[in-house]
């Protein structure tokens, strides 16, 4: 992507990897969409200078696909970073959301894929994921655990790997866009806390990571970006594990992905 001021959309933008991002794109002359789950929290956690912000809960569809609807008012853009993410690493039961999904799939991996499948095609289409992705167990016939004992980090890995196929599988259906998949780190924010983990990272560290895949000349040769020893392999390269997870995420979700122009 070689556009000097870009327009970007950044999910997750309230705390974190998605603020220290947004702060450091608008300060380098970039138009930034932010977003936030609520109200407040938007107001909490404003990034002077954004020139927008779209409200919208991804534990519900409704609102997801609301969320998509406002920020399409206010595209297109040059790069859409889905960063926004849910991680109960410590939890032993899964919980719900308003529309009968587990809520780390739906947060993580459904919300994602009706984004990018409703917002207008992008240049640069970036998913926040993690190398924890590798210890990911797909199992696309009970992605809401509701036939097998529920694990946090487990769940929390998976969704990581589906967001590494979403990004490999629409990089390679959707000509014109490059769609890649990014590993922070390992990065001390709200969410590491929680989970009892000392990351040596900054948040600020990661988000200008983060900023430079979203505004970047180029995207690293296999769509992954990261600091860490795992990559995709065979396994996440192929297309039919690839193709099946999008047909699954539009069987959930009832959004349809476009195809190519």
């Amino acid at each position: 992507m070689s556009t000097a001021v870009a327009r970007i959309l950044l999910t997750g933008s309230s705390a974190g990897i998605g603020r220290a991002a947004a702060v450091l794109l608008v300060g380098q002359g970039h138009e930034v969409v932010v977003h936030a789950r609520d109200e407040r929290r938007a107001a909490e956690s404003a990034v002077p200078g954004a020139a927008g912000v779209v409200i919208g809960d991804l534990a519900s569809l409704e609102q997801t696909r609301a969320l998509a609807k406002q920020a399409a008012e206010t595209g297109p853009f040059d790069a859409v970073v889905l960063n926004a993410g849910l991680a109960r690493m410590t939890a032993t039961e899964r919980e719900l959301t308003v529309d009968g999904i587990e809520t780390t799939f739906q947060v993580n991996t459904l919300a994602s894929y009706v984004l990018a499948a409703l917002l207008p095609r992008p240049r640069r289409l970036v998913f926040t994921s993690s190398a924890l992705a590798g210890s990911g167990k797909l199992d696309l016939d009970d992605p809401s655990y509701a036939r097998r004992a529920f694990n946090g980090r487990e769940a929390y890995s998976t969704t990581k790997l589906h967001l590494v196929l979403l990004a490999l599988g629409l990089g390679r259906l959707w000509p014109g866009t490059d769609a890649l998949a990014f590993d922070p780190g390992w990065v001390a924010t709200a969410m590491t806390a929680r989970s009892g983990d000392r990351a040596p990272l900054t948040p600020e560290h990661a988000g200008a990571r983060l900023a430079r895949l979203a505004t970047g000349v180029t995207v690293p040769p296999n769509s992954y970006d990261t600091e860490r020893a795992w990559t995709p392999g065979p396994a996440e390269h192929d297309t039919a594990t690839q193709d099946a997870l999008l047909r699954l995420c539009a069987a959930q979700t009832g959004v349809a992905l476009p195809t190519a122009d």
